[in-house]
């Protein structure tokens, strides 16, 4: 069932969907590194990267890019990944992208912003599938890719196919809502004129995985996560954001922008059963 709401408006068609990579995946979702994880951690890496960056210079360097992550998972199913990118030389940051090794779809998170900007300042819960390393990688302007690798242990019980918290008749409900926190005071950046914010975005979504079974009749539940964001600053564009399902469930998204003074953010997001919401949130520095 495809739907569209916009404000809370919702028009529904039909429209099947099919996601080839998360059948490949859910062939490979109940494995997780065996103790020789070395060479394991090794080539899949050697096996992502011509993927994603091809065969582009990747330098490793933990200074402009901070990663911070638990050594151990409270929770697999919210587990939080901040990034710090701070590019040297007055280069711009292009994008940032969260890499989950051995996640069904390791691609997890990747943020653009529209802000000309060295530094930027990106967090999210994420679904860890079992033990794996996480990469924070950056993209300058200028092409050169910079990255911070951590390790994360976990359960190993498969958060990617856990099953969701509330049943799906409970989450249509709230199905798209959004809420927008500010996290900290203003931060004092000397070499802007203007202040820079953080702020939390939180959207009321299951992010189903495809690979979670529906605990009553025991087949899996059709995926269906969020998949697009956009988010503008008043009349100024601030950043889009692609995810896949290592978003978890509810997801939570925050990050640092240079305020322009305006009194609300417009977030448009897409899902892939290409239902869209959109919402204007009030911006209330301090709360």
């Amino acid at each position: 069932m495809q739907a569209t709401a916009v404000n809370g408006d919702m028009i529904l068609g039909k429209k099947p969907f099919f996601h080839l990579g998360l059948v490949v995946g859910a062939i490979c979702a109940g494995l997780s590194m065996s103790s020789g994880a070395a060479l394991s951690v090794e080539l899949t890496w050697a096996e992502l990267k011509p993927s994603v960056f091809g065969r582009r210079l990747i330098t490793r360097n933990d200074s402009v890019v901070k990663l911070e992550v638990p050594y151990r998972a409270k929770d697999d199913r919210q587990v939080p990944v901040s990034v710090q990118a701070s590019l040297p030389n007055g280069a711009k940051v292009k994008s940032v992208t969260i890499i989950i090794d051995e996640n069904p779809m390791p691609v997890s998170l990747t943020v653009r912003p529209e802000q000309q900007r060295s530094s930027l300042w990106v967090s999210a819960s994420m679904r860890f599938n079992g033990p794996s390393p996480v990469r924070a990688i950056v993209e300058a302007e200028n092409g050169q890719l910079f990255m911070s690798e951590a390790m994360v242990k976990t359960s190993g019980l498969g958060a990617c196919a856990a099953p969701p918290t509330t049943t799906l008749d409970v989450a249509a409900k709230t199905l798209g809502d959004m809420r927008l926190t500010q996290i900290v005071a203003p931060l004092n950046v000397s070499t802007i004129a203007k202040p820079v914010m953080r702020t939390k975005l939180d959207i009321s979504h299951p992010n189903l995985t495809g690979l979670q079974l529906d605990q009553i009749t025991l087949l899996y539940i059709l995926p269906r996560y969020v998949e697009k964001l956009a988010i503008d600053q008043g009349d100024e564009k601030l950043m889009s954001i692609e995810a896949g399902i290592s978003l978890a469930e509810n997801p939570s998204i925050a990050f640092d922008y240079v305020s322009n003074g305006a009194k609300k953010m417009h977030v448009e997001a897409q899902d892939t059963d290409e239902t869209v919401f959109r919402h204007s949130l009030q911006i209330n520095p301090g709360s």
